[in-house]
């Protein structure tokens, strides 16, 4: 068991994000493993990420409310627009410092994005708790151009 946890760490210190990723590689949409797909934006000096579009088939929140919400006030609330990535700061090619809400369980966390310079279209997020972790892929969600 220590030694996978070791093996975890090491593999996590060997996908290091390329600082040559600028801010604007973030901006967009990108559907998480599942069909959700999250619209990253920056305002100001921050990044956010809020829910364009919610999974064909979710696992929690069926009506589309923010049920496992643990203020009560807010378990009414649509999960569509709703901020999930907030106050995110991007430095050395790495968007982190902010937080990743989890509507699924109510609960927020720590966060760390990156995308590694071999493919700009497959974005990474890493959300902690404490010394635990627990990745998502997402992919960018390209649009294609009208042909005529």
């Amino acid at each position: 068991m220590l030694m996978k946890f070791i093996l975890l760490i090491a593999i996590s210190f060997l996908i290091t994000p390329s600082p040559s990723i600028s801010s604007d590689t973030y901006i967009g949409k990108w559907e998480i493993t599942g069909g959700s797909i999250i619209e990253i934006y920056q305002d100001g000096n921050n990044f956010y990420g809020k829910i364009d579009k919610r999974a064909k088939k979710p696992s929690s929140n069926i009506n589309g409310l923010d049920n496992k919400n643990p203020i009560k006030e807010l378990q009414s609330r649509s999960l569509l627009g709703m901020i999930i990535l907030d106050k995110l700061s991007y430095k050395n090619g790495v968007l982190s410092g902010g937080t990743i809400y989890n509507a699924d369980s109510g609960k927020t966390y720590s966060v760390k994005v990156w995308i590694n310079s071999g493919d700009t279209n497959l974005c990474y997020i890493r959300a902690y708790k404490s010394i635990f972790f627990k990745t998502f892929k997402a992919k960018r969600i390209v649009i294609d151009s009208v042909k005529p």
